[in-house]
């Protein structure tokens, strides 16, 4: 006996209640829980700083919309397994199954809605959260550290104000510990250009920089002559530290602005594949909710014997451990060159829905 039109479109209509009636509190509980270990955890730095409650306030408030990019892929697949964990434990998808109406075409509804929120979460990615996370960010380095602000962030390079003079850096490689596309604009006490020191790129090793290939442009009576610097006597006070405060992360930029700094640095002989996997990345992680939803629905489908909340929970957290541990391992091997970008970032969508697939054949 197969179910009516009528019939499906009610049943839909049901498990889409249940599915958001579980979701929307899971994922403000989760955001909550998220939201109170990170001030626990940065409650030291706080205080050893002597960060002002609005300061701190301006942190956690800005920081909110990445915590919930970070938290709607293990709410959708909490809240999909117990929406199907408690059909389960009411024998209302037996029933289902009994009045022909396959457990696919009881998850339609859920996939449907977890594909809306992937593509909500996407936009939310490339409005809300990079605007949010220049804002925390800001808010942690002038306000509660109390440094100067002293990089000026273009969407393809930094100009950084420091005490060997005026600095323009293409890229700043924190696995490499490197600089690349350094100019360093050297003034007198009245701002009067003296000279202009350009270099490839340098290196951060053993406390102090190594620079191969140094030339130095002399402002000399109107003119200016070129001389080659021998590494030694490039003077560059700052850290490395000092550099990757004032670059921005990823989570910064917009898929395009991105993309244009790929372009960019490739266009000047910089490596910038770091940057290319988190560019995939950027569009591959807002759909984990739709595949991991794609994964729930068999998995709760299945549960028997009335299990607890804290069971179905539990095989949730196990299998979305799963997931981000298969997605920070194929970025390692993508950032690394062994894989290509897009296969790093897309391989754990890709194989959670290979294997949601599997188990909904299995199911049936």
């Amino acid at each position: 006996m197969r179910a009516s039109n009528s019939q499906l479109s009610v049943i839909s209509r049901y498990v889409a209640r249940q599915f958001l009636a579980l979701f929307v509190p899971i994922l403000v509980s989760l955001v909550l829980l998220y939201f109170v270990v990170d001030l626990g955890d940065r409650l030291s730095g706080f205080l050893r700083d002597q960060a002002s409650l609005g300061a701190v306030t301006r942190y956690l408030l800005f920081k909110i919309p990445l915590m919930v990019t970070q938290i709607t892929p293990p709410a959708v697949m909490i809240a999909v397994l117990l929406a199907f964990g408690m059909l389960g434990r009411r024998n209302e998808i037996i029933a289902l199954r009994a009045s022909g109406v396959s457990l696919l075409q009881t998850a339609i509804p859920v996939l449907a809605l977890a594909g809306a929120i992937s593509i909500a979460a996407l936009i939310w990615n490339e409005t809300v959260v990079p605007y949010c996370s220049r804002g925390f960010r800001y808010v942690n380095t002038v306000e509660i550290r109390k440094r100067a602000v002293r990089g000026v962030l273009g969407e393809r390079a930094i100009w950084y104000h420091g005490a060997g003079g005026f600095y323009n850096i293409d890229y700043v490689d924190r696995a490499q510990q490197a600089v690349y596309g350094l100019t360093i604009y050297r003034l007198d006490d009245d701002f009067q250009l003296l000279s202009v020191v350009r270099a490839s790129h340098v290196r951060w090793r053993d406390g102090h920089w190594e620079v191969a290939d140094a030339v130095e442009q002399q402002l000399e009576g109107g003119t200016f002559t070129t001389t080659t610097v021998p590494p030694e006597s490039v003077l560059i006070p700052e850290t490395l530290d000092d550099f990757l405060e004032v670059q921005r992360e990823p989570e910064e930029l917009t898929f395009m602005e991105l993309r244009g700094l790929i372009q960019s640095l490739t266009g000047k002989g910089i490596d910038a594949s770091h940057y290319l996997v988190d560019l995939h990345v950027k569009l591959a992680v807002p759909f984990s909710s739709m595949v991991l939803a794609l994964i729930a629905v068999p998995i709760g489908g299945r549960l028997r014997r009335h299990p607890s909340i804290a069971a179905i929970i539990g095989l949730g957290a196990t299998v979305g451990f799963g997931y981000w541990v298969l997605l920070g391992l194929s970025v390692s091997l993508g950032e690394s060159g062994a894989i290509s970008p897009l296969i790093a970032a897309w391989a754990a969508n890709g194989t959670y829905a290979l294997l949601g697939v599997v188990l909904f054949l299995w199911s049936d």
